[in-house]
């Protein structure tokens, strides 16, 4: 295996335990100059990466603290800015902004994470900027009102310890489909939930809480919550320009 999938393959979150050593100035740059080589709708670059050395502030933003924080934001207004100073026009509709622009973000985001890990620094991505009401990060960021919204934040320093065990991932079968899309029937369903309950793919700590599957607890747990910890970022990005409407499932309730 060569260094960068052995990078890849040893990603894994540091959540808050983070020494106070800052991040050297010449790896910061290293990681903006690999973040922005990431791919992009049409080479427009429709994200914005904002620096957030603050503590006070990063914590607002999504709950964590590190020596530095990354907000990856979509962002048209420089474009629009320089579309206007040429006399030209700079729009799309909302679906093709929202999803182009949420795109970029993720790819230079992800791109980010990589470069800091071969660097040797450890990292949290989050969706934390969307949990209650993400209009706080445009008071606290001074974020255009509109054609900007944040993404992801990306936390960088040097963990004091270690995980014991990384997060497991579905592969094949799970996530990887070949040829087209497979609906997964009664028998595939039950092999997904056999992977996920063996003690590789998790800590086992929802047996512990009385569920009778891991999947059980992710449902009743994390999959639950979004419900409510998510439910003012349609407002929020409807006064960006973008509309968007809730998804629900077979049964009709809200997901």
């Amino acid at each position: 295996m060569n260094e960068t999938l052995q990078t890849i393959h040893h990603l894994h979150t540091t959540h808050g335990n983070y020494a106070s050593r800052p991040v050297p100035a010449e790896h910061l740059q290293i990681i903006f100059d690999a973040s922005v080589r990431a791919a992009n709708a049409g080479n427009a670059q429709n994200y914005a990466l904002i620096v957030v050395e603050d503590q006070v502030v990063m914590k607002e933003v999504a709950g964590y603290i590190a020596p530095l924080m990354l907000l990856f934001c979509v962002d048209l207004q420089r474009n629009i800015d320089l579309a206007h100073h040429l006399g030209c026009t700079y729009s799309g509709d909302s679906a093709w902004v929202m999803l182009t622009g949420v795109s970029d973000a993720a790819f230079a985001a992800q791109t980010a994470v990589i470069a800091a890990h071969s660097l040797g620094l450890n990292t949290l991505l989050t969706n934390g900027t969307q949990r209650g009401d993400p209009r706080r990060i445009w008071k606290l960021l001074d974020l255009p009102p509109r054609n900007c919204f944040p993404t992801v934040a990306l936390y960088l320093g040097y963990a004091t310890s270690q995980p014991a065990t990384r997060s497991a991932r579905l592969t094949e079968p799970g996530v990887i489909h070949r040829g087209k899309y497979q609906r997964r029937d009664a028998a595939m369903l039950e092999k997904l939930m056999a992977i996920t309950d063996a003690p590789a793919f998790s800590d086992l700590k929802w047996r512990d809480e009385g569920h009778p599957h891991y999947l059980t607890a992710f449902f009743k747990g994390p999959g639950k919550r979004a419900v409510t910890a998510y439910n003012q970022l349609a407002g929020a990005l409807a006064e960006t320009g973008i509309q968007v409407t809730a998804t629900t499932d077979r049964g009709g309730s809200p997901t």
